[in-house]
């Protein structure tokens, strides 16, 4: 063995065109290959880093009457006490709730907080215990009681320099918490957070959210661990016969509203698992063209060497002993690739958990572990013994007699290895189509989600979140009643800000945001309204907000500043509205009660997208800030096109502190164009990656297309000097070359296309208003693999034209 890899070296090294050819292929194929498979294994295939986590559930609200209402997947705190009280088939249920907080460092600035507010029973159904100090008890759910906190090992290391901290107290937006443990290193939780939990603290329950009353909070999600001996199936029926006891005692909460048992890893995961593995599948496209590829450059040296290979034999060596160097040839080549590929897939890795959104679940395990480097190890030796099989074989039964012969035709480059070499070019371009095709469509789909008009001008604005603080012992109405005015003097002062053109206030969600908040609607006179959502959109707002957003009235009039407080009510609608509950009617000056209060309808303003560009239009209605008051909202602000709202951002901050120096202002996310690119970014990727994949592709099936017909034209350069002897013009030689690849590409283009148009309907789900069997698309791969085999094939088409007659004679 010592032998043949010492063989094998120097055989690549006196080849270095070939060499090199075959180890950027491989590099290309393996780094690529195994840079996805880090992803996929650490955010889907992967097990949770949690104790027995396939005992690990999630227990999920589902609405069966309303898709399109809030509330599917989470639950209420009133519906979890009752699921803690009444349910039988979990060692412990827990409810978490993501907080922010702010606190001060060292030098007094202000600084953000992930927390994450969990009842006691969290981290016994985690099977996680504090390295210091306690975990959470009963006790410390009491309201008034509940000021105690966990720190994350990281937070700790970092904010305390891993002193000891335990029994000293922390300030947290104002009020004094008490630390009383250290979660371990690594643990985080939840798993699919943009960011890692800093402090964890006892959700405590007011009794506002214990009673089934008008306050209803979709912002809790309930974890827990299964009994021993009770399946998921089991505890399913078990919680939905909860639900249907909970419906009999309160007919009015929710009817309708049932439950689902899911692991905790198939709800982190779920929504995220299909379009993991459709990026897998198209990785291994590439790695199944680099096979072919390879093998077909491996089969053409092996022609070559037909002659060497005849020499040894005839020398002595047996037929083992030809196959054994050539697979050995094969593994160096392989393995070589594989160490390149993995050196490649380090920095890939790095990109590609930087470039993936972050909602990606599990992002700060990606990585290349043992896990993934024996896997790639694996794949290398088993792809580089099937690479040297095949040609190892065909050359170890040389024909001494006619190889040996001065001039000997070679019998390798005969029938069954033609035949070979053709396949799995043939291979090559129908996986190239395919790879192309979907890259085409991904592409496509980002140009129609760039093309979708959000209804408004998100460009150029800031989003920052103030608020009054209500007082303890205080009213919430009375702090409300103080939040107009001081959000309009908040905007007075940003107004003066060099680059600022507009301020507006907001509460209830701001576009593209996510938040948002959806109420009951009754139209006076009309009864019970029928229909799969007849909720609306509920926005408190600043007279000058749809003006600012740049939001066409339709009809009417859009709010001012005479819609005060003690002014008849109003409401601006949107056309989406005014359609739904008005069809085939005038809806200016209709009557409609939004949560309980009755209102009458003065304006029709444009749709926009709230969710973002993907989800279609929803009632919007638009209520003047001054008769709807509000403790928190959000102050828009518009800069001007040659200022960067960035730019502005410290200028803002500082007007608004002149007016309140305790303001606080907490958001990770501060301009809308931010927020945009969130819902652009996946979309984006998945464009990016393909279209890499299907590059990478082509030009590996051009390189497998060239060297297939660079071998064919050497092989035949006697028979083309004979045909050119006989009267045969350049123009003819270079169209049977032509001809003979043509033969070749248009078998693997209907190969390619008939996979391209079956596997259409599994990447369905990732398309944007494209079909997966776009004719436009499949054309225009089509023409482009079609221009790059001409391009592939013209040097060696050119070659057999300059073929000189009496040379090529000559060697007979």
């Amino acid at each position: 063995m010592r032998e043949d890899l010492t063989a094998a070296v120097r055989s690549l090294r006196t080849a270095p065109g070939f060499t090199a050819v075959v180890l950027a292929v491989l590099t290309l194929a393996i780094g690529a290959g195994t840079a996805i498979f880090s992803v996929v294994d650490a955010i889907v295939l992967r097990g949770l880093p949690f104790d027995e986590h396939d005992r690990l559930i999630t227990v999920r609200e589902v609405d069966t009457k309303r898709t399109t209402t809030f509330g599917n997947g989470s639950t209420t705190t009133q519906m979890y006490v009752d699921w803690r009280r009444l349910q039988e088939s979990f060692d412990g249920l827990a409810a978490i709730n993501p907080q922010s907080y702010w606190t001060r460092d060292e030098r007094g600035e202000l600084s953000s907080v992930r927390a994450l507010r969990m009842t006691h029973e969290l981290l016994p159904v985690l099977r996680v215990a504090p390295v210091f100090g306690r975990g959470l008890t009963a006790a410390d759910e009491i309201d008034g009681q509940h000021r105690v906190a966990l720190l994350d090992y990281d937070y700790w290391q970092r904010r305390y320099g891993g002193s000891n901290v335990v029994g000293k107290t922390v300030t947290l937006s104002d009020e004094t918490w008490e630390i009383v443990g250290i979660l371990p290193r690594g643990f985080t939780f939840p798993l699919n957070a943009d960011r890692p939990t800093d402090i964890y603290v006892p959700l405590a329950f007011k009794p506002v959210e214990t009673t089934r009353g008008e306050n209803r909070n979709y912002g809790f999600n309930a974890i827990g661990r299964l009994k021993a001996g009770i399946s998921l199936d089991q505890a399913d029926g078990q919680m939905n016969r909860v639900m249907s006891a909970l419906d009999q005692q309160y007919p009015k909460w929710s009817p309708g509203r049932r439950v689902k048992v899911i692991t905790l890893h198939e709800f982190l995961v779920g929504s995220v698992r299909a379009w993991m593995l459709m990026l897998l599948g198209a990785v291994g496209l590439i790695l199944l063209i680099a096979c072919a590829n390879v093998a077909n450059l491996l089969l053409a040296r092996a022609t070559v060497r037909e002659r060497e290979m005849a020499i040894r034999a005839a020398l002595g060596a047996s037929r083992w002993r030809l196959v054994r160097a050539l697979l050995v040839e094969g593994l160096v080549l392989s393995i070589a690739g594989a160490a390149l590929g993995i050196a490649l897939a380090y920095g890939g890795v790095y990109v590609l958990r930087a470039w993936l959104p972050s909602s990606v679940p599990r992002i700060a395990a990606i990585a290349i572990d043992l896990r993934v480097l024996g896997a790639t190890i694996a794949a290398a030796c088993v792809t580089g013994l099937f690479f040297g099989l095949v040609p190892a074989i065909q050359s170890s039964r040389p024909s001494l007699t006619v190889t040996l012969k001065e001039g000997g035709r070679s019998v390798a480059g005969g029938g069954i290895a033609q035949r070979l070499r053709s396949g799995l070019v043939i291979a090559e371009v129908a996986l190239a189509v395919i790879l192309l095709v979907g890259a085409g469509l991904f592409i496509g789909s980002f140009v129609k989600l760039m093309q979708v008009d959000p209804g408004f001008d998100y460009r150029h604005i800031l989003a920052l979140n103030v608020g009054v603080r209500v007082a303890p012992g205080g009213k919430y109405k009375e702090a409300a009643t103080r939040g107009a005015p001081y959000f309009k003097q908040l905007g007075e002062a940003i107004i003066r800000v060099p680059g600022v053109l507009q301020t507006a206030t907001v509460a209830g969600g701001l576009p593209l945001t996510g938040n948002w908040s959806r109420t009951s609607v009754k139209l006076p006179g009309r009864g019970d309204l029928k229909g799969d959502d007849t909720s609306i959109d509920r926005r408190s707002v600043s007279p000058n907000y749809l003006t600012l957003l740049g939001v066409p009235l339709l009809k009417g009039r859009l709010l001012t500043d005479e819609d005060r407080e003690g002014a008849p009510l109003v409401v601006v609608i949107n056309e989406a509205a005014a359609r739904y509950y008005w069809p085939g009617e005038e809806a200016l000056g209709q009557r409609i009660s939004i949560n309980e209060t009755e209102r009458v309808v003065v304006g029709i303003v444009g749709n926009i997208r709230h969710l973002g560009p993907e989800t279609p239009v929803r009632q919007e209605s638009y209520i003047p800030l001054a008769q709807d008051p509000q403790t928190n909202a959000t102050l828009v602000i518009r800069t001007s096109p040659s200022t960067d709202p960035l730019q502005a951002l410290p200028a803002v901050k500082a007007a608004i502190f002149s007016v309140n120096p305790q303001q606080r202002l907490l958001t990770d996310t501060v301009t809308l164009e931010q927020y945009m690119d969130r819902f652009l970014v996946q979309r984006r990727f998945n464009m990016a990656l393909l279209t890499l994949f299907g590059v990478v592709g082509l030009v590996i099936a051009a390189i497998g297309l060239y060297g297939v017909m660079a071998y064919i034209v050497a092989q035949r350069t006697n028979e083309i000097g004979v045909r050119m002897a006989l009267g045969a013009t350049p123009r003819h030689v270079v169209a049977m070359v032509l001809r003979r690849a043509a033969i070749l590409m248009i078998a693997g283009l209907v190969i390619g296309l008939a996979g391209a148009w079956y596997l259409g309907a599994g990447v369905k789900t990732f398309l944007f208003e494209i079909e997966p069997n776009d004719l436009r698309v499949m054309l225009l791969a089509l023409t482009t693999l079609v221009l790059s085999g001409l391009l592939a094939t013209l040097l060696p088409a050119r070659r057999a034209a300059r073929v000189d007659p009496l040379i090529a004679l000559r060697s007979e």
